[in-house]
């Protein structure tokens, strides 16, 4: 898993996901629901940065999983389970 891991993930600028910004001028993206995974053992997005994220544009559903950043390798069958259910 790990040299799957290493070999498929390439590193993302995270200050970019933070300083998204959406123009909603003449759509109603909070009329599209929302789900968070927060990913409770992420070294990446520590839970105050997931908790600055949530509640800086709160989405309609969080659900969270005993995961690291990776959830898709560390968590599949719960990821899955999360992804099917929303």
């Amino acid at each position: 898993d790990i040299v799957l891991a290493s070999a498929l993930l390439k590193p993302a600028p995270g200050h970019a996901m933070l300083a998204a910004r959406f123009n909603s001028s003449g759509v109603d993206v909070d009329g599209v629901p929302r789900v968070y995974v927060k990913t409770m053992m992420d070294r990446v997005f520590k839970q105050e940065v997931q908790d600055a994220m949530i509640k800086k544009w709160p989405p309609h559903k969080v659900v969270a999983l005993n995961s690291d950043h990776c959830l898709f390798f560390s968590a599949p069958e719960q990821f899955t389970e999360v992804l099917l259910k929303v």
